[in-house]
């Protein structure tokens, strides 16, 4: 008798083991168990234990006026899934449906289960059901079937009928219950760790995604942009058919499925509008505005946003229409949604970034000192009359500053030309200077046809000459040395002038100063080349300033 029961019972937690098998392998169910636990959570796990308990009862084996079964393992089970409230009101279902059906236990089986529940819940509380080690499991079904059957024993009357049902059912009852919940605890791991690959795959394909169509996006979200973005996205997610669109018009359509049709443009702008407007998600299943000759069962759709509004959006076009997929798909498209919209807000902050840099390049290009230029002119009339030849040499190198600054265009120049306007610029210090400055010039001629950012010399000489050596009465001497170090082209000009004081190096650092020069150099140089590069500068007051910065030999 008590092996025939054994086997009946375990046939019995088979079959709900079947049922929470197939179940298990819908999305739906796994976001539901695994997902946030609100009362939606809570009502949908509490039915479905409640359920499985009532099933345990159900498929019971009638002893004299009891029950032999397995109603307790759907109640604790729900607990340890759901928690407290779940295994709660899960207990409470199977108990009602036990009480139900009568017989001297009844009211001590009724109140066992909603008790085992809590009891489940109490251990989810705890200790994780992830965490959870088969001892643990082992002791929880031990514990679950003592409650039981000392609630039987205390409530059931005549107390010789209790005893003697739980002598016959102890042990396979309690074989079957900590069985029972070792399946079911296994089978619940396995759905956490398929909802875990999927996660994975979900999330190492939206990532593959994303580094493809980073550098596209980098231009912001333009026709161009969108459809080469749409094309990856289509090979890479296989889907059916990829759109994107801004806010009033289609920007690309991929897939043969879309692109063939006449009205895709109307179709995409109402998926658009109707995605704008809820402004979320939208998957429109079984569509009736969607032509049947397009023959799609599924479109999905999700904005895209800059600045927390949205711009536009992603639309997934499906044939198939599997609830799998589509939960699969609607996932995939939300996380690509909000990857995209990132990546149009990093490619606008870098756009301004470079705008940015552009003016402050184009205000130092074009920020001539005027008293450099009144003092020039004042040099230039005075030696008119005295020095004919040198007024026309000072006139020439002053028109070559001018035509130079005119003419560049770019970012980059070689060092040779930014060399070729520095000497014009030294040739009109040097007569203003009365010839009392020196200038020595260490150029590695192998290294003059490396590329350089415009104006990256020029602030740091004018920076030297002015402040540096043009209070110093004589003996003004300028050194611009350009030599190879390592893997970088390294380049310093150093003066004998009065230095700067820690005050100004530290306005500088703190790009406090006066002007866009040394801090502007400074900063586009890291911009470019990486924190590691920059200016160096190292002075003492009294006896001179050395600005030293490199730049990757490799660098074009």
């Amino acid at each position: 008798m008590t092996f025939t029961m054994l086997l009946r019972l375990l046939e019995n937690i088979s079959g709900i083991a079947v049922i929470s098998l197939i179940i298990g392998q819908l999305d739906y169910f796994r976001n539901i168990v695994y997902g946030k636990n609100d009362w939606k959570r809570i009502v949908i796990l509490s039915t479905l234990f409640g359920f499985l308990s009532v099933i345990g009862t159900e498929h019971g084996i009638r002893i004299n006026d009891a029950l032999a079964n397995t109603r307790i393992v759907g109640a604790v089970v729900g607990g340890l899934i759901g928690g407290p409230v779940v295994g709660l009101i899960a207990g409470i279902i199977g108990g009602i449906h036990r009480y139900s059906i009568g017989g001297f236990t009844a009211a001590a089986c009724a109140i066992s289960t909603v008790m085992a529940g809590v009891f489940g819940g109490m251990v989810s509380n705890k200790i994780n059901l992830f965490r959870l080690k088969w001892q643990h499991i082992v002791l929880v079904g031990l514990v679950a079937e003592l409650i039981q059957k000392v609630m039987v024993l205390l409530i059931a009357r005549p107390f010789s009928a209790a005893l003697e049902l739980e002598m016959k059912i102890a042990i396979p009852t309690t074989l079957v219950t900590v069985i029972g919940l070792l399946i079911f605890t296994r089978i619940f791991l396995n759905m956490k760790m398929m909802q875990d690959q999927s996660g994975a795959l979900g999330a190492n394909l939206a990532l593959s995604i994303a580094s493809q169509t980073l550098p596209h996006l980098r231009t912001g979200l333009t026709v161009s942009s969108a459809g080469k973005t749409a094309e990856i996205i289509r090979e890479i997610a296989m889907v059916d058919a990829v759109a994107i669109t801004d806010r009033e018009k289609l920007l690309a359509a991929k897939g043969a499925v879309l692109e063939n049709y006449v009205q895709k443009e109307t179709l995409c702008v109402q998926v658009a509008e109707s995605v704008l407007t809820q402004n979320a998600l939208v998957c429109l299943d079984k569509n009736p505005s969607t032509p049947r000759s397009l023959r799609l069962k599924s479109v999905i759709a999700a904005p895209l946003y800059h600045q927390n509004q949205p711009i536009g959006t992603l639309q997934f076009y499906l044939k198939s229409a599997s609830f799998q997929s589509s939960q699969t798909s609607q996932k995939l498209l939300d996380g690509l949604a909000n990857l995209l919209s990132v990546q149009i807000e990093l490619a606008e902050i870098e756009h301004q970034s470079k705008m940015r840099q552009q003016a402050e390049v184009n205000a130092l290009q074009a920020q001539i000192n005027p008293h450099f230029l009144f003092n020039t002119l004042g040099t230039i009339s005075s030696y008119c009359r005295t020095n004919p030849e040198q007024a026309r040499s000072l006139i020439g190198n002053l028109s070559d500053i001018f035509r130079r600054n005119l003419k560049s265009k770019g970012n980059y120049h070689s060092l040779q030309e930014e060399l070729d306007g520095i000497t014009s610029y030294l040739e009109i210090e040097k007569v203003r200077f009365a010839n009392r400055l020196k200038v020595n010039m260490e150029i590695d001629e192998a290294l003059l046809d490396r590329k350089l950012p415009i104006l990256t010399l020029q602030p740091i000489i004018e920076n030297a000459i002015h402040h540096g050596l043009f209070p110093k009465i004589s003996d003004c001497v300028l050194t611009i040395r350009v030599e190879e170090s390592g893997h970088d082209v390294k380049i310093s000009i150093e003066d004998n002038g009065v230095g700067i004081s820690e005050e100004r190096l530290a306005e500088i650092w703190n790009h406090q100063s006066r002007g866009i020069g040394l801090s502007n150099v400074h900063q586009r140089l890291q911009s470019i080349y990486g924190k590691e590069y920059g200016l160096q500068i190292q002075s003492t007051p009294g006896d001179g300033t050395i600005v030293s910065f490199a730049a990757p030999l490799t660098a074009s």
